[in-house]
């Protein structure tokens, strides 16, 4: 169904949630009524300027951020976004864009940052196709939900009746659920959707999220989006997987190129690769990120690629060289990514990588077909494959110097954005591991 103002007036919902996802990648809400829909879809509805500087731990303004108490800006429904939620009686939800108060895209707003990416890809006459692939934990009563492993039969059957309902959800909502099972971890869960043009498919990364949220609620249970939320599980992951299209057909694959990859595909993951260090401010952008990303966990902790390798950070996707499978299923996907990015600034943050590479032509180099942790010193310098950061901090630095990020997102964002992140970490690196495990469980 195409929703229009007039299609949304005819829902039955009695509350329709209006979200954005901020700063320190907390998705938040204002739910209007029946009678103010109308007055929401036309004008938005308010919000303070400083909401876009909070940290995930206390709701106070971070003076660094360059914004206050003071000025405000309206959340715009995007009404093509609007959907029924079933797992919240009564309710419905739309993704909005910050405007200023004579409808101007405001500065620090994620998502019209993505949008301005995205046009920037169809400049270069390419059309951005995306998803992200989310990895979370179930918990009952304080403790992980089961402690089957990979694939485990007894995974599947403790949560058959979530899994059932979150798939449906999902279908409801048309985000189009591709896999469900069972992760490594102590009640640890994977749920792949379908692909989606390049805004889309940040949107659906906030509506999956609190679908499985709202759904684990109905069922007694809590779904944690964090890093690392069990000290000696398996850490949770936000694979974003991308392609780029030009006249209905892959950008990424040609026939004879090496694994399958066009020139324009080895151009976008050498972007990466150069421009990942700062990248991973907005891709693992918490403290408790660090926990995941490192060496042996399957997570990116160096700056490499290859075909199925999951140790490097970019792993070339290998459906497409299946007997029959052609080219529309070539991607790359990002494996430094996890669920505490805000998704917009995760995506457009790659995508300026990307055309980046694609702009200046850079190569990737050799396809690394074996874990980097298993090489010397020598061997990964030798091919120039380095250690992402190991902490916020680091990530943050990385970000401040690189030019690329800083000009993409724009001198205001960036400052925002860096100032929330850095009173995050100069917050925790004050705080003992138990309280930095438990603050970040759910916050996501």
């Amino acid at each position: 169904m195409t929703f229009d103002t007039e299609t949304i007036l005819q829902q039955d919902a009695q509350l329709t949630r209006i979200l954005w996802t901020d700063n320190a990648g907390l998705t938040r809400a204002k739910a209007v009524t029946r009678l103010s829909l109308p007055g929401a879809l036309l004008r938005g509805v308010g919000m303070s300027m400083g909401q876009q500087a909070l940290p995930m731990m206390v709701d106070s303004v971070v003076a660094e951020s360059g914004l206050s108490a003071a000025g405000e800006v309206r959340l715009v429904p995007d009404m093509a976004s609007y959907v029924p939620l079933p797992y919240a009686r009564g309710s419905a939800a739309m993704v909005s864009d910050m405007r200023t108060l004579d409808g101007q895209p405001w500065a620090h707003c994620p998502r019209n940052f993505l949008r301005r990416l995205v046009d920037d890809a169809a400049q270069l006459g390419f059309t951005v196709m995306a998803s992200f692939e989310n990895e979370f934990y179930l918990f009952k009563d304080g403790e992980p939900l089961d402690s089957s492993p990979y694939g485990g039969l007894d995974g599947f059957s403790v949560s058959q009746t979530f899994a059932q309902d979150v798939l449906a959800a999902l279908d409801t909502q048309n985000l189009t659920p591709e896999m469900y099972y069972p992760e490594s971890g102590p009640g640890q869960q994977e749920i792949s959707i379908a692909p989606a043009e390049g805004l889309a498919a940040a949107d659906r990364q906030v509506l999956f999220k609190m679908a499985v949220s709202g759904v684990a609620r109905r069922h007694g249970l809590r779904a944690s989006f964090a890093a690392k939320p069990v000290r000696d599980g398996a850490g949770s992951g936000c694979h974003i997987h991308l392609s780029l299209w030009r006249d209905g057909a892959n950008a990424f694959y040609d026939a004879e190129g090496e694994l399958g990859l066009s020139t324009t595909a080895r151009q976008a993951i050498a972007g990466v690769l150069t421009h990942l260090p700062g990248l991973c401010a907005l891709s693992v952008p918490s403290v408790n990120s660090y926990r995941r990303l490192l060496p042996g966990w399957w997570a990116g902790g160096y700056a490499c690629w290859g075909l199925d390798n999951r140790e490097a950070s970019v792993r070339v996707a290998s459906s497409h060289l299946l007997d029959g499978a052609g080219g529309g299923s070539t991607n790359f996907e990002l494996k430094t990514c996890d669920a505490s990015a805000n998704p917009y600034l995760a995506l457009g943050g790659l995508l300026a990588c990307v055309l980046d590479g694609l702009r200046h032509e850079l190569d990737p180099g050799a396809p690394l077909d074996v874990p980097p942790g298993s090489l010397s010193d020598a061997e990964r310098t030798e091919l120039k494959i380095q250690r992402l950061p190991e902490s916020l901090p680091e990530a943050l630095a990385a970000f401040e110097t690189d030019q690329v990020l800083q000009a993409a997102l724009g001198p205001d964002l960036a400052r925002s954005f860096t100032a929330v992140r850095r009173a995050e970490a100069m917050y925790f690196a004050a705080q003992d591991e138990e309280t930095e495990l438990n603050l970040h469980r759910f916050a996501y």
